[in-house]
């Protein structure tokens, strides 16, 4: 009896020992993941510089979610001080209402960037609208600053002649993309560029349209290349600041003019990479704080 007992009492202490490491676990990864969600909020400090050094003619510069440099990002305001320093084109993310609406927006859920918690595609335009964006560079100049519509966004670039790139975010959304085709076509000054990192959107779009189209990639893969390849009139627009994408004298690069595509880089802030880009031949770069 007094041997059960004993048996009984180490089993006990075995689970307690496992729960106590299952709880500091919990611990770990609820505090890594409020410690890195709490980072991916905090707005960074850009130092704006000049280019005027590094571009060329052909130098193509495209403010990545508007100058999210000096305006916060994805808003009215950053996409019409990217017409004002001059840039050739915005970027810009793009999600659809829960009733049909194009906005503008980065994330899925708007907690980083807005004072209301919800997922895009989940709310209506007017529970997006009714709250204020409270987050970005200089966001006190802003006050009751609402999401940007795409139609917003695309009067900006032809106000300003400035080329459209605008990157479809999520998959789900493929038998409205015609929604979005007619409504660039009301703007037929400007040239508008579709984006994605997920393959499937820009061949569902090819079947809609002729426009130019980006395949964004980490890093520069040779099956990249096949599948830009496999539609007309698509590129290839890689992380400019991965080293991979630089080895052996810029190989897979050269692969990409090879075969007469389109070469663009993103996100690029350091003139010194910018430079690298440049001289291997890349002309369409992304960039939060490089102007002209």
């Amino acid at each position: 009896m007094e041997a059960q007992k004993k048996k009984m009492s180490k089993g006990k202490k075995i689970l307690i020992i496992v729960l106590c490491i299952i709880a500091f676990l919990l611990v770990v990864v609820v505090t890594g993941g409020a410690v890195a969600l709490n980072k991916y909020c905090q707005v960074k400090d850009y130092t704006v510089s000049s280019a005027g050094d590094i571009a060329n003619d052909q130098t193509v510069m495209i403010a990545h979610r508007g100058f999210r440099a000096v305006a916060p990002e994805n808003t009215v305001p950053a996409f019409e001080e990217a017409g004002k320093a001059g840039f050739s084109a915005i970027e810009c993310d793009i999600y659809r209402t829960k009733d049909g609406v194009w906005v503008i927006q980065h994330d899925r859920h708007t907690y980083r960037m807005m004072n209301t918690n919800k997922f895009v595609e989940k709310a209506t335009y007017e529970e997006l609208k009714n709250a204020d964006t409270d987050n970005g560079v200089n966001i006190d100049k802003y006050p009751n600053l609402k999401i940007c519509t795409l139609e917003e966004y695309l009067q900006i670039c032809e106000k300003y002649g400035m080329q459209a790139v605008i990157e479809f975010k999520e998959e789900n959304n493929h038998e409205y993309y015609g929604e979005v085709i007619d409504l660039c076509k009301k703007y037929p000054d400007v040239k508008v560029t579709f984006i994605s990192f997920k393959f499937s959107d820009l061949q569902e779009l090819r079947k809609l349209c002729d426009n130019d189209m980006m395949y964004l990639v980490q890093k520069i893969e040779d099956e990249d290349i096949e599948l830009a390849k496999s539609i007309d009139n698509c590129g290839i627009d890689f992380n400019g600041n991965k080293e991979e994408n630089f080895e052996n004298d810029a190989a897979q690069i050269k692969k990409c003019f090879d075969e007469g595509m389109l070469v663009g880089a993103w996100t690029i802030d350091d003139p010194a990479v910018m430079k690298k880009l440049v001289d291997v031949g890349v002309n369409l770069i992304t960039t939060d704080c490089i102007t002209y």
